[in-house]
């Protein structure tokens, strides 16, 4: 290895795992346990080749790491680490196979070049290595950031075949394959280079599974002949998988078929376990002489005939006395007896045959009659890694179900039903149709053991979106992680770097379809016309929740969005366009009213970098309060604390309280009801019907229009992004919250800092979103300092309720006058009891009475009222206490509040004589 790169991955090791340098090797590496390690410090590796790092708990742990999926950065960029030159016109991909791959370059030189690949449509180009192949074409492999391709990790010449032919190693001729003993033949060029430079194998490439090369054996064939020389084994050594394994089965039958001898190779048994090809087990070290024949044996395991040649390959290499097996997709138990054998035994003695066979012969003669092989199901489970939720310490057994004739199954399984056989019966019948476990509890227990020598630990996540543990946005069926765009594997986890993860629901809450040379901003216009600067601010607001987590992990909090305005505004219309655009069709919000505590809770939780919208509900005084929302509970959620906190059912004490990784967004008729803690981390934008028009109307049946599959790729662009949209939006949070604190009569440091933020994104989000007009922007930035300054106005305001009580007040109050001016008699139905000019006296039960006599409504319950009065700002709170009544001279209990106004008591009637104020 180069020592730049070496010194770069050293210390990166280092930084990450704690490795002492020890002689030739790296020591004391801390095994990882949420990539399913132990947390020793037992992990090492070869300093000067550290390519693979192994725990040296073998018998406990076993966990095994690779470099290049620990750190893809570092192997991601070859022709921009070693540029190429006129003297050096190879340098990238000389690297690129001498350190990503592990080749040795003596020998290979010359059978490469170095070349470029541009990808018309989107755009973008990579240094590629590039082998020329039989019939007069090429392949190439990208090697700068393929990752950018999708897919497209490799290209073929166009139009130039290859059917028939195989790719051969450098000085690999026809007389140097006749005269092999075998010949292994792989699927890929790295893989035929690996396993040559093994020292022990000669092999060719096929290019591709699909393509038996008929057209070099027979060539092959003739030199055998013209040579004198009996013709080579056949290796058919394919990849591991579905794929390799059946045609390594059809090539063989094939071969075997046309006079060949033929074999196969597996790195496991049917093409199972750890989906490492050739080159990636050369680099580990792993293509050693007893590996080889490992390897050799794995393929005729995956190739037998029939379930008792499968069973007797397995019995004479581990002696076991019973063990269980697959054939077909179907799930053997296979048994051998040892008084069965001996009987056996016994019964083929005598014969000269049998009596002319050595000592081991004549075992397992007399064993492959004496084996018992019965059904214990008819498919086959493959347990595939444990995935554990850190959050609550739950997890279950993944579980991939394969059925002869009909497509494989996916689920969870519980530790119960893994190690209970009754239980597993009824899960496998449940979520595998036709699925049927006939096994006893012995053998499940056997075959979970064997599974679980080596199993991955794979973190599930509760919520969609962004997880910041990992740096990721995990949407369902793709995550982006760190600006690259990554897709499940075949077991349904994402691999990001050390850590595995996956959404813990199978359930998909955005339906997303993105094409990285795709990026439909067609409705950005749509979206001005008919919205104006609301629609920017309220999209605005969309991104910023696209970013909520990374936002409140430097600023500690991130505001609320108030959408409200009068119904057929709009409101709805644009909401359910801003689902569609980031993949969730058919969808507004959520009514927290209509819910229980436990579905509020798990709405506001099942989501990260995504809004929560809580939409128009009932909010009637005849609502139970027991099941009534108050929204002085989303008051944490500012924070991205816990709204709510529920109990684990484990028998424990212990409480699981999930930070709220949202965004809040309302969107109702009026404005909302609650305490000045909840309005002042509120954000307000009003509809109405001001910009309606034909051509609005037409903008917002575009917005209506718009498919799903066509827009939806919007948040992983966003994603994409991440790190220069979050610098945009420092730099620009800085400015805006400078200038709003500078705004006359908006010093509010909590009000500046929320709309700052919205203002700020604003401005980040058109690193994406290009198509947006300067004058349209401007407008919207408009918008936000009036909606700062309304804030700041409202904060002074009482509170809805409050205003309502002091309206009804005044009206009682103004009839107690005229009526005082019209009798000299004392108004025992006064409002007001308070003696003291300076000073309101209220009886709140009176108050009731009054506005039922009146024909009025109380504006809440009592209860509400007796809340939001205590924060009474035009005219203030004092207590509630016991006065003496200036009209009946009774004690009465009552509310008392200052009266800014004493003139207004100046006409009221004279006191009547009796006990003191």
């Amino acid at each position: 290895m180069r020592d730049d790169l070496h010194k770069e991955v050293t210390a990166r090791l280092k930084a990450d795992f704690g490795f002492k340098e020890q002689r030739t090797y790296l020591r004391q590496g801390l095994c990882p346990k949420e990539h399913g390690g132990c947390g020793k410090r037992e992990v090492y590796a070869v300093a000067d080749k550290p390519w693979t790092l192994r725990c040296g708990r073998l018998d406990r742990c076993g966990w095994e790491g690779r470099v290049k999926e620990l750190y893809p950065d570092i192997f991601d960029d070859w022709s921009k680490r070693y540029v190429r030159t006129e003297k050096d016109p190879h340098a990238a991909a000389d690297a690129y196979l001498a350190h990503q791959r592990g080749f040795d370059l003596m020998g290979l030189r010359g059978s490469y070049s170095q070349e470029h690949f541009h990808h018309s449509a989107l755009n973008i180009g990579s240094a590629t290595v590039r082998f020329p192949m039989p019939g007069g074409g090429y392949w190439e492999r990208i090697i700068d950031q393929p990752h950018r391709f999708g897919k497209q990790k490799a290209n073929f010449s166009y139009g130039v075949g290859y059917r028939g032919q195989w790719w051969t190693y450098p000085g690999h001729d026809l007389t140097t394959l006749a005269q092999a003993d075998e010949i292994w033949l792989a699927e890929g060029i790295f893989d035929t280079i690996a396993l040559v430079q093994s020292g022990k194998i000669v092999a060719v490439s096929t290019m591709s599974t699909n393509n038996y090369p008929e057209d070099a054996l027979a060539a092959l064939r003739q030199k055998c002949g013209e040579l004198n020389l009996s013709t080579p084994k056949l290796i058919f050594a394919f990849d591991p998988g579905k794929a390799g394994t059946e045609f390594a089965r059809k090539y063989v039958k094939r071969a075997r078929e046309d006079g060949w001898e033929a074999g196969a190779a597996q790195s496991f048994p049917d093409g199972e376990g750890e989906k490492l090809d050739w080159n990636d087990l050369a680099i580990e070290d792993r293509l050693k002489p007893e590996d080889l024949e490992t390897y050799r044996w794995n393929g005729e395991v995956t190739i037998a005939p029939d379930v008792q040649a499968k069973a007797m390959l397995i019995y004479r290499r581990n002696r076991f006395a019973s063990f269980s097996l697959t054939f077909e997709r179907r799930l053997f138990w296979a048994s051998f007896s040892l008084d069965r054998i001996n009987a056996a035994l016994e019964e083929m003695a005598g014969d000269p045959e049998f009596d002319a066979l050595g000592k081991d012969e004549k075992w397992d003669r007399a064993a492959e009659a004496a084996v018992e092989v019965e059904e214990i199901a008819n498919c086959v489970f493959r347990v595939l890694y444990f995935q554990r939720d850190f959050g609550i310490e739950e997890g279950a057994y993944f579980v991939r179900v394969d059925f002869p004739k009909q497509p494989s199954t996916k689920a969870t399984f519980s530790g119960g039903a893994m190690t209970t056989s009754g239980e597993f019966t009824k899960r496998l019948a449940s979520v595998a149709p036709g699925g049927l476990w006939t096994g006893s509890q012995k053998q499940l227990t056997q075959i979970a053991r064997t599974q679980w020598r080596t199993i991955r630990t794979v973190e599930a996540l509760q919520f969609t979106g962004y997880s910041i543990d990992h740096s990721a946005y995990i949407f369902g069926d793709i995550a982006v992680h760190r600006g690259r765009v990554i897709e499940k594997n075949e077991e349904d986890y994402f691999v990001l770097g050390r850590q595995s993860v996956k959404l813990r629901t199978t359930e998909r809450m955005l339906r997303i379809s993105y094409d990285a040379e795709k990026l439909d901003l067609s409705w950005a216009r749509p979206l001005t016309i008919a919205y104006g600067p609301k629609g920017l601010v309220v999209l605005a607001f969309w991104v910023l929740s696209l970013f909520a987590e990374q936002v409140r992990s430097f600023q500690e909090s991130l505001g609320f969005l108030e959408m409200t305005g009068v119904p057929g505004s709009g409101k709805t219309t644009l909401l359910a366009f801003l689902w569609r655009l980031v993949g969730r069709p058919g969808y507004e919000g959520f009514d927290p009213t209509k819910a229980t505590s436990a579905g509020i809770a798990r709405t506001l939780g099942q989501v990260a970098n995504l809004p929560v919208v809580l939409i128009e509900g009932d909010r009637s005084q005849e609502t139970n309060h027991s099941r009534r929302f108050e929204w002085d509970e989303l008051k944490t959620a500012y924070d991205g604390r816990a709204v709510r906190t529920r109990a684990i059912a484990n028998g424990g004490m212990e409480t699981f309280e999930p930070p709220f990784r949202g965004a809040v967004v309302i969107a109702q008729n009026a404005v909302v009801e609650g305490s000045d803690a909840i309005r002042e981390r509120i954000m307000g934008v009003h509809f109405d019907k001001g910009r309606f028009s034909d051509e609005g109307k037409a903008a917002a049946d575009r917005l209506k229009a718009a498919q799903i599959a066509d827009i939806s790729g919007f948040p992983v662009h966003i994603a994409r992004r991440e790190e220069q949209i979050l610098a945009a939006y420092r730099e620009g949070f800085a400015r805006h919250e400078a200038a709003m604190l500078k705004h006359p009569g908006c010093g509010d440091y909590r009000f500046a800092k929320n709309h700052a933020q919205l203002a700020a994104m604003l401005d980040a989000m058109r690193i994406v979103v290009t198509n947006l007009d300067d004058r349209d922007v401007a407008a919207a930035h408009r918008l936000i300092l009036a909606m700062l300054v309304e804030r700041h106005q409202l904060n002074g305001a009482d509170h809805p309720h409050v205003t309502a009580f002091w309206e009804k007040f005044d009206h009682f109050f103004a009839q107690d006058l005229e009526t005082a001016r019209s009798s000299a008699l004392p108004n025992t139905f006064a409002i007001d009891h308070a003696r003291a000019a300076d000073q309101f006296a209220i009886n709140l039960v009176q108050f009731e009475t009054r506005c039922s006599a009146a024909g009025l409504r109380l504006p809440c319950t009592l209860h509400e009222l007796k809340r939001h009065l205590k924060t009474s700002k035009s005219r203030r709170f004092i207590d509630v206490k016991a006065v003496n009544s200036r009209h009946t001279g009774r004690t009465v209990d009552c509310w008392v509040f200052a009266n800014p106004d004493p003139s207004r008591k100046s006409s009221a009637p004279p006191e009547r004589k009796g006990a003191a104020a």
